[in-house]
């Protein structure tokens, strides 16, 4: 079961996961409404505003979107596009020591300058801080997976494909939470906390 979330209060949180370049961020999100910019993870602390990454999804019309990755004020955009809403969609964000590239559903995008890196002491899914918290995600998250190293293209498209995160260079995973009813983090051990009450759902069909 993925958990649901409703787009104005809910998200959940842990603390500090990594704390310098390079990583990696992935997991699989179905929205329920247009993504104007739905966060599905983010790392950073309360201040400066500036002062986070991010994974999530953007819109690039009426009807299609893309994985985009952010690093203080740079971003960039996946080449693939989804159209519609209500389905499952693999998001990931590579960030290396200088550059930062997103993927959808196992294709990657343009890419960033990751010059600058943040001090991390939070780590938040389905929305992010900036100061206060915004940009909150409506619809479902699972598979929740973070490395303290910069996966391949293939490794990403071996998650993209159905593959679980303790599947792919499990040594450098540092957390993964697969939120299947209980909120575990099965590799750091972190307390996951669900902030206002988000609801469990259906899961993306994928392969332990």
């Amino acid at each position: 079961m993925a958990y649901n979330l409703n787009g104005s209060t809910q998200y959940l949180s842990a603390g500090a996961t990594v704390t310098a370049l390079p990583f990696t961020l992935a997991c699989w999100v179905l929205p329920t409404i247009h993504p104007l910019g739905l966060v599905g993870i983010a790392l950073g602390n309360n201040s400066p505003s500036a002062n986070r990454v991010m994974l999530g999804l953007q819109d690039i019309s009426a009807t299609q979107y893309k994985t985009y990755v952010q690093t203080q004020a740079n971003s960039s955009t996946s080449t693939a596009t989804v159209t519609g809403i209500n389905q499952w969609s693999h998001i990931a964000g590579v960030f290396g020591t200088s550059t930062a590239e997103p993927f959808l559903n196992g294709t990657g995008g343009t890419t960033h300058s990751t010059s600058v890196f943040p001090v991390v002491s939070e780590t938040l899914v389905g929305v992010r801080r900036n100061n206060n918290l915004a940009f909150y995600f409506q619809g479902r998250i699972a598979e929740v997976g973070i490395w303290n190293a910069a996966l391949t293209a293939a490794e990403i498209d071996s998650l993209a494909k159905g593959m679980t995160c303790d599947k792919v260079r499990p040594q450098s995973l540092v957390f993964y939470a697969p939120l299947v009813r209980e909120l575990i983090d099965q590799k750091g051990g972190l307390t996951i906390t669900n902030n206002n009450g988000a609801t469990v759902a259906n899961h993306p069909r994928i392969y332990p």
